[in-house]
């Protein structure tokens, strides 16, 4: 994690007061690491060595062949190297964060609750975000290690900090909140979560209720089980709730839709991105609060249908077969459990499959409105129940006692979206594992909080109301299309952008509901597309013609690209056909050649024209949607040239200026093997084994997407943050990597791009470009999605 300041190794000292040896004192501290298998190699990193469940001085050494700098240690090490020696390494880290909380100038507002603090946090800074430099704790990290580090992870200025605090059982709350210190509080609705740790339902909210000592006010959600004891808090008291006797009041009038009230006459219309109950609590409760800090509701009322869609702890999976799997394998309590059903029923795909495990309470009750709420909208052969809490309850779905009955009993279906969600004890993680199929596989791993924010970003800059059409060709550029589509569709975008007619019935069959244009339609039947409800681009004076009828059309004109689209000339035989024959026009558009180079002597020709051809289309179809720019003409000129709508789509995953790269490119070693130096090996025995290093065999090769041309060309990639070179030729499933001596072991992930290396660096580094790397990757390879990372 990367530190608020920098800091040296003799400041460290002196706050936490330890010992410094081996010249610690001048080591310069810009990253705090605590798990080596985080570890990326940056510059100037702290390892603090934590004792939990395991014990962080059995790593110090690994974590200096990862390129550590320094530790922060309460045991000397074995190898003479930087530390910070310390009593206690936790109390360091506490008095380390203390320290830094003291000097930061802006108010911090602390969460806490049994659910949606991750989503509060993330959209209040949302709706802030234009207004006021915002700090947040990244993640959920709000635990007894995730305060501390948050803690020291903002910077020195800014206009406020919001942090969450999460405990377990008792006692866990107060270091916590001596800690945060807070400003301002908000408590998340209360469910329960780790019931079984209190002796009932009060202490569990007294004890979250100390974060709230000392804060200026308290903003809660109207729960009839809290309200009491919220009341004697003897601080300024905010309830937000659903009906008129609440400070801030909201009326759901439609499904999304709603009425904000203000005071006694004011009321402001507004529409949210989901319908959940969780997603109506958490944007309330963020509203509200972007308001005591001072927003105009009209200002917050403009953001609050472009919220972004959280995941949580959530992690979408695409395994190798094409399936999508919703995977919750680690917690389950009764909240967690609607949560992910809610997620399950809110995304459009189909069909859908939910395998649920007993969770907490283990009571008759609790089991039955999981059910209940599962049948609303699958039927019983689509619902998967194990344990004995499920056995004993009367009728529903399909029942196993155990995890081993349910993989010899169940049927599932081939393809499909999966929820797998349960307690530890089932360890439904190998479960996941077994239904996926065995083997290792490479990761692509797509974020989806960078997709949202690129996606922010080019908002940015274009003029208010333009439309966005995400170009999900070629699997949504790799990544995939249906989960793609669905976290876009829920992010407001306007159209879909597919190439051919197949990718187009494929997200329909899928659910996706958002317009979609296909851009190389050919000549398929009008029916097809009027069933589907898919709109046709328009590129040759032929095609116009077949397409003459009731199917929406988009004319595509060819300004200067010289690769598809009606000649600029034939403008008046086009507008004439136009006026005689029945044509359902729905946009008209062009494609620049060189679109992040507005001044460009052929892009102005090519702007020129096109400004001529829209105004004599739109003069006859006002209706019509005109776009021009991708990503490049969007960063370039997107104020300028923005028309009724933008088609983006590489840049969604951050390539191009001011964005942030979204993907992750990551392959497990299988074997590591001790080589003399010099023996010569792989096809041809054309690579010589390095000094110093091992062999290790990597599961990806050109027949997952990697060029084989970059691994001829002194190519690397990274283990534990450590460049390892390619050992030639790239086979076609398999990589052999040199790897310093005792850096390796089976199971380990090389990064092929990442954190070390940008996917425009590999592409420049294989002599191509981010798409072709991109597009090139197998579908055997699987594609996890999650919500930063």
């Amino acid at each position: 994690m990367k530190l608020g300041r920098v800091w040296t190794g003799k400041e460290l000292a002196a706050i936490v007061e330890g010992i410094p040896y081996a010249n610690a004192e001048d080591i310069i501290i810009q990253h705090l690491y605590w798990d080596t298998r985080r570890l990326s190699g940056e510059e100037h990193s702290l390892f603090i060595a934590l004792k939990a469940q395991r014990d962080g001085h059995d790593f110090v050494s690994e974590a200096f062949q990862r390129k550590v700098s320094i530790a922060l240690v309460s045991t000397p090490p074995k190898v003479p190297i930087p530390y910070i020696l310390v009593q206690d390494t936790w109390a360091a880290l506490y008095q380390w964060a203390k320290a830094w909380r003291t000097t930061l100038s802006y108010p911090i507002l602390a969460i806490t609750g049994s659910v949606g603090k991750t989503w509060i946090k993330e959209w209040l800074a949302y709706l802030l975000e234009d207004s006021k430099s915002v700090h947040r704790s990244p993640g959920s990290f709000n635990s007894r290690l995730g305060v501390p580090v948050s803690l020291l992870s903002f910077p020195a200025e800014g206009d406020l900090g919001i942090i969450e605090a999460g405990i377990s059982a008792p006692g866990d709350m107060l270091p916590l909140s001596q800690l945060i210190h807070p400003t301002y509080g908000i408590l998340s609705p209360m469910g329960s979560a780790h019931d079984e740790m209190f002796p009932n339902f009060e202490a569990k909210l007294r004890e979250k209720l100390q974060l709230f000592t000392e804060v200026e006010w308290l903003l809660a959600l109207k729960q009839a089980e809290t309200f009491s004891v919220l009341r004697e808090l003897r601080t300024r008291l905010y309830i937000a709730g659903f009906s008129r006797e609440n400070h801030f009041w909201w009326e759901k009038t439609a499904p999304k839709n709603g009425i904000w009230h203000i005071g006694d006459n004011s009321r402001i219309p507004f529409k949210l991105p989901e319908d959940s109950l969780a997603a109506w609590q958490n944007a309330l409760l963020s509203a509200s609060a972007a308001v005591l800090l001072g927003i105009e509701p009209v200002k917050i009322q403009e953001r609050l249908a472009t919220l972004p869609t959280l995941q949580n702890r959530l992690q979408w999976i695409q395994d190798g077969s094409g399936r999508l799997w919703l995977n919750d394998t680690y917690h389950a309590d009764a909240s967690s459990v609607a949560v992910a059903i809610e997620e399950l029923r809110s995304i459009p795909l189909q069909p859908k499959i939910a395998i649920l495990t007993d969770f907490s309470p283990y009571t008759a009750d609790s089991h039955k409105a999981a059910l209940s709420s599962l049948q609303s909208f699958l039927p019983d052969e689509s619902i998967h129940l194990i344990g004995e809490t499920f056995m004993s309850i009367s009728s529903g779905g399909n029942r196993y006692p155990n995890t081993e009955t349910f993989f010899r009993e169940a049927h599932l279906p081939t393809k499909g979206v999966f929820l797998i969600k349960g307690s530890r004890r089932f360890r439904l993680e190998e479960a996941l594992e077994r239904l996926m199929g065995y083997g290792p596989a490479p990761e692509l791993h797509i974020d989806w909080e960078k997709v949202y924010r690129n996606l922010a970003y080019l908002r940015t800059q274009l003029p208010p109301g333009t439309k966005i059409m995400s170009v999900l060709k070629a699997e949504a550029y790799g990544s995939g299309d249906l989960l793609m589509a669905s976290f876009l569709e829920r992010q407001g975008i306007s159209y879909i952008g597919v190439a051919y007619t197949r990718e187009a019935i494929r997200l329909r069959e899928a659910g996706i509901q958002s317009p979609i244009l296909v851009f190389y339609p050919g000549e398929a039947p009008h029916r097809l597309y009027l069933d589907y409800n898919l709109e046709a681009a328009v590129g040759t004076e032929q095609a116009l013609t077949y397409w003459t009828g009731e199917v929406p059309v988009h004319l595509e004109f060819d300004t200067g690209m010289g690769r598809m689209g009606i000649p600029v000339q034939a403008l008046p035989e086009v507008l004439s056909f136009l006026k005689t024959h029945k044509v359902a026009v729905r946009g008209v558009f062009t494609h620049l050649a060189e679109s992040s180079q507005p001044y460009h002597p052929l892009t102005q020709l090519q702007l020129r024209q096109f400004k001529h051809i829209y105004e004599k289309i739109k003069s006859a179809f006002p209706e019509t949607l005109g776009h021009i720019l991708n990503t490049g003409g969007v960063l370039s000129m997107g104020r300028e040239a923005a028309y009724d709508m933008v088609r983006v789509g590489i840049g969604l995953y951050g390539v191009g200026d001011g964005l942030e790269e979204a993907t992750a490119l990551y392959a497990p070693i299988l074997r590591v093997a001790s080589v003399q130096v010099g023996q010569k090996l792989n096809y041809g025995f054309i690579s010589q084994v390095p000094q110093n290093t091992e062999v290790a065999t990597v599961a990806i090769g050109y027949g997952d997407g990697l060029p084989r041309r970059w691994a001829e060309k002194g190519a690397y990639v990274y283990l534990h943050g450590q460049a390892c070179h390619v050992l030639p030729p790239l086979n076609m499933d398999l990589m052999l990597i040199a790897a310093p001596v005792g850096t390796a072991q089976s199971g380990d992930k090389v990064e092929i791009w990442g954190n070390r290396r940008t996917l425009k660096q590999l592409a420049s580094e294989a002599e191509t470009i981010p798409y072709e790397i991109l597009v090139r990757l197998s579908p055997r390879i699987y594609r996890l999605y999650s919500w930063g990372g």
